[in-house]
């Protein structure tokens, strides 16, 4: 999905371990987080203020100091809440990457193996209360917070750390994941459809063909899952690509906005207002120029 694709994404570790690390404020040009998946582990952990968050058919509000773990694979989204700024981290990892399987660890194949094969569901929220998990998590983060390159032992351990303290504290169930991933495989193939056609006249017909439903009930299944309609979340998803490009590339808005799939500029503010409550001119001079890289 797209949602790795930042021009500023921080990417650590090495090509045998490639990890990512963002630091997301409300100058962000992706604040909200539409909904997407990969094949990554994610941690989340929120900072200040917070941060409603939708894995699946779970909804979590995560406040000051809560974390989210999600596993490869799981369609998810969400945004800040009204009212104080939002300051929250994402870090991917890649646990094909990182061995957890030794002589030493065959009692515990078993269960990591259902973890990483998503046949067992964890239980995605970490609060703040709950420090043993909290505590891995924070010294995750800490480490890709350093400017310099990330100590690939620490990662590892941390991991291993992090890791441990799900099995010992039984922090998942013995549910196959996979039994939601039916349900969201005609969601991703729409969220899919978007992401590569949003400059292009859509309309819900077109998107209910993509799911290969008709467009009632089609309109009924996908605000079920993403809490928006489909022209909804259309709109809300170009608006959030405009806003990329508007801290990333020093083109007009008129040329921003057709690029995003709005014919009339005029239409385009109007709808930016909506979703952002400004003026894409006050987007603008609100946030500050990311470096490309």
């Amino acid at each position: 999905m797209r949602y790795l694709d930042y021009p500023e994404r921080q990417t650590f570790g090495d090509k045998n371990l490639p990890c990512f690390f963002y630091a997301v404020d409300q100058t962000h040009p992706r604040y909200n987080m539409p909904f997407h998946w990969h094949p990554l582990f994610e941690i989340i952990h929120v900072y200040e203020g917070s941060f409603l968050l939708h894995l699946n058919e779970r909804t979590f509000l995560l406040h000051a100091g809560d974390s989210a773990l999600i596993q490869n694979g799981i369609t998810h989204g969400g945004s800040p809440q009204s009212g104080a700024e939002c300051r929250y981290e994402c870090l991917l990892i890649d646990l094909n990457a990182i061995s957890l399987f030794s002589s030493s660890l065959r009692e515990y194949e078993p269960t990591l193996a259902d973890l990483f094969n998503n046949s067992i569901l964890l239980h995605s929220y970490c609060p703040a209360s709950q420090t043993e998990l909290r505590e891995p998590i924070l010294r995750l983060l800490h480490l890709f917070r350093q400017p310099e390159q990330v100590d690939i032992l620490g990662l590892i351990g941390n991991t291993y750390l992090l890791f441990s303290a799900i099995l010992q504290n039984h922090a998942y169930t013995e549910t196959p994941l996979k039994q939601y991933g039916k349900k969201y495989e005609a969601l991703k193939k729409v969220l899919s459809f978007i992401e590569e056609h949003y400059q292009e006249h859509l309309d819900l017909e077109t998107l209910a063909s993509c799911a290969n439903l008709n467009p009632s009930y089609f309109c009924r299944y996908f605000k079920e899952l993403t809490h928006r309609t489909p022209i909804d979340y259309l709109n809300y998803y170009r608006i959030e690509v405009a806003c990329e490009q508007m801290v990333y590339s020093h083109r007009a808005l008129t040329e921003i906005a057709y690029d995003c799939g709005f014919t009339d500029s005029s239409y385009f503010i109007k709808v930016f207002r909506h979703y952002k409550h400004m003026s894409p001119t006050q987007y603008m001079l609100g946030t500050k120029k990311l470096p490309e890289q």
